[in-house]
């Protein structure tokens, strides 16, 4: 029975949108990474009350945007969105342009990258989790990981097959080296920045981080942030924060409440602000005198 319950339920799944709509939109899309957000409204079923309620703001090319708020607050519906797993029952959102809505789910997923909280890894080799369709040089790949700092600036790429006592003193010398199931073989912090590596080389001009840093320590946090703002410089992020650290030097920090739009302006400007919803949970963490500290310099070299 259970089977025959599982073969109804599978027989009636809503399917997604084509893959491919046309006409499709242009090789280099997105140009800038230009985001306009207009009256999004999305629920999860017809039924159910929306978790956005028309939102709308815009983010210019290359700016970094902090997303935060408490559990439920739609954060992560909202990063769902732009890639729609979740599809939106009202307003639109626009990527330099074009309205997402009109294009092919293949085009739309493989023009953004996404760091998800849970590091992902599949069985295999460094190689076909860092480049899966092959579709850059060994020395592009070993130039990622040299950015995010799993190789050594040093590094000597030409060698194609290490020897045994470089392959101990580093393994990510080795493009062949096994990774097991989910990557258990390497640390989460390890795991995370083989993600990062994954999305430099795809050179998005949009990155969505879904708490990416949520599950290291504090030094792998602080290195993952260096290598963000160096290396995604060219790109606009969307990062869903779990510290206010991460995010307090960003450009402007998006407050979520409820599914609405609470607050969105520079972080200096929330956290001096007595009356904002960032400046309290500022005060709630713990940490607001350096917090306040590193916005003030982050406004001074703006």
């Amino acid at each position: 029975m259970n089977s025959v319950e599982r073969y109804s339920e599978f027989a009636v799944m809503t399917q997604e949108k084509p893959a491919i709509i046309e006409p499709r939109p242009p090789a280099a899309w997105p140009f800038e990474g230009r985001m306009e957000i207009n009256n999004l409204v999305v629920k999860y079923a017809p039924d159910l009350d929306p978790v956005l309620h028309s939102l709308t703001f815009s983010i210019n090319p290359q700016e970094k945007v902090g997303i935060v708020g408490r559990t439920g607050s739609g954060k992560s519906t909202l990063a769902l969105s732009f890639f729609r797993f979740v599809e939106p029952t009202e307003g639109s959102i626009l990527i330099d342009g074009i309205d997402i809505a009109n294009i092919g789910l293949e085009d739309l997923r493989s023009r953004l990258t996404i760091i998800p909280q849970d590091p992902t890894l599949f069985s295999g080799t460094l190689r076909s989790n860092l480049d899966p369709f092959d579709q850059y040089e060994d020395s592009e790949i070993f130039e990622s990981m040299r950015r995010v700092h799993l190789l050594p600036s040093s590094t000597d790429d030409t060698v194609p097959v290490p020897s045994k006592a470089e392959v101990n003193t580093n393994v990510f010398k080795n493009l062949e080296m096994i990774v097991t199931e989910g990557g258990k073989n390497f640390s989460q912090g390890q795991r995370q920045l083989l993600c990062l590596a994954r999305a430099l080389l795809k050179r998005s001009k949009i990155v969505l981080m879904d708490e990416a840093t949520a599950s290291v320590d504090f030094e792998t946090d602080e290195a993952i942030q260096r290598t963000i703002r160096t290396e995604f410089s060219f790109c606009s992020v969307l990062c869903i924060a779990h510290r206010l650290m991460t995010v307090v030097d960003y450009d402007r920090i998006l407050v979520l409440e409820h599914g609405r739009i609470a607050e969105f302006d520079t972080p200096h400007a929330l956290i001096t602000n007595t009356e904002s919803v960032f400046h309290r949970m500022c005060k709630n963490s713990g940490e607001f005198d350096k917090l306040t500290k590193m916005a003030k310099n982050n406004a001074n070299t703006k």
